[in-house]
């Protein structure tokens, strides 16, 4: 048996002495790394991902944090906006050359006024100032990269956020992707020549992702489209790089096709689906979905919600799921997530990482 089982006690108080003395405690906390210039960084377990700046012993939150969950439709889109633009900054700031840091050059009210339709009290907005016009830019995030001293800005990323459907009349009005990239075209140009003014963007790299919004019915949420970089304190982007990337709902409906039909994958979620629900018949239900780049699978999803609540059931169900990993998702691409939840909350939390055979599972109390 391959799979290793985790058991978290949870809201369990350990005393460490009789007396109440805590000196025999473990104390142990890492409190980051240190740059080359002495900044702190949270450092990482994952070598993929980007350590982050901290100021004064603190994370830095966005200038603009409240505006995404606002301005996005659904939890998927902002998911989707928000780790796209990290994953797509990759090759223009490279995991191991810079550090991350939330943006912090854009503030909530530029934003605000920047996104809003344009007006005679509001001269700065790019939607339209006839308000029988859809408003199609929806969102702009800022993600910023500092080299390895720890102190010196190398570049930042721009997220443009275009709705397909927009809500803000009497009724749903749907955008055609020409109707989006006619719009990006000349928000993106406008939004570059102001950003070029702010103190310290004068000069460096500026990626620049096109992330089309799905409607709010749409699971999948939306995707990336396109992306440019602005190099040389460039104002204007004449040619944009088109990005293959598609989110797919598992299982998928019967006709349609998708990578997911392509590559086999929809198969094994139904037999891996159909395999639990015959050993364990006692489920409410199975989902999926898996999010694909370049048409290669990049991470699959998988949320079960069970009828089992006793400490056995689930750490045999637990068990069970693993080894289902093992064998019908072998070969797959990507991470393989599986969440068990009831309706009192998570139960347990299987998965596989790239590359790896091995599963790991964690069963919660």
């Amino acid at each position: 048996m391959k799979t290793k089982k985790i058991l978290l006690l949870g809201a369990t108080i350990f005393f460490l002495s009789a007396c109440g003395n805590l000196e025999n405690g473990i104390s142990n906390v890492n409190e980051g790394e240190k740059t080359s210039g002495g900044s702190i960084t949270t450092g990482r377990v994952d070598n993929s991902a980007y350590q982050a700046l901290m100021k004064d012993g603190q994370y830095q939150t966005s200038a603009a944090r409240k505006l995404n969950a606002e301005k996005m439709t659904g939890g998927y889109n902002q998911q989707n906006f928000e780790d796209g633009l990290l994953r797509l900054s990759h090759e223009t700031f490279p995991v191991d050359s810079y550090y991350f840091q939330e943006g912090q050059k854009i503030d909530e009210e530029t934003l605000r006024s920047w996104l809003d339709r344009a007006s005679d009290d509001n001269p700065d907005g790019l939607n339209p100032k006839d308000e029988k016009k859809p408003i199609i830019f929806q969102q702009l995030m800022e993600q910023d990269f500092i080299k390895e001293d720890g102190k010196t800005l190398g570049g930042i990323s721009l997220g443009f956020a275009f709705n397909s459907v927009d809500y803000s009349g009497d009724e749903a009005v749907e955008i055609s992707r020409d109707e989006i990239m006619a719009n990006a075209r000349k928000t993106v140009n406008a939004v570059l020549t102001r950003v070029r003014k702010i103190s310290g963007l004068e000069k460096v790299p500026i990626m620049v992702g096109l992330f089309e919004q799905a409607a709010r019915e749409d699971i999948r949420g939306g995707n990336y489209i396109y992306s440019a970089v602005s190099k040389d304190g460039g104002t204007t982007i004449d040619q944009f790089d088109r990005v293959t990337e598609a989110h797919v709902t598992l299982p998928v409906a019967s006709g349609e096709k998708n990578n997911a039909t392509q590559d086999g994958l929809n198969t094994k979620f139904t037999s891996f689906r159909d395999a639990i629900q015959g050993f364990f018949p006692e489920l409410a239900g199975v989902t999926g979905s898996a999010y694909y780049v370049e048409d290669q699978v990049q991470a699959v999803t998988m949320s079960i919600y069970s009828k089992y609540y006793s400490k056995t059931e689930i750490t045999s169900f637990t068990q069970f799921i693993g080894k289902q990993i093992e064998s019908i998702f072998e070969g797959t691409s990507g991470t393989i997530e599986v969440q068990i939840n009831s309706i009192d909350g998570p139960q347990a939390f299987i998965a596989k990482k790239v590359g790896e055979k091995e599963v790991i599972s964690y069963v919660f109390n």
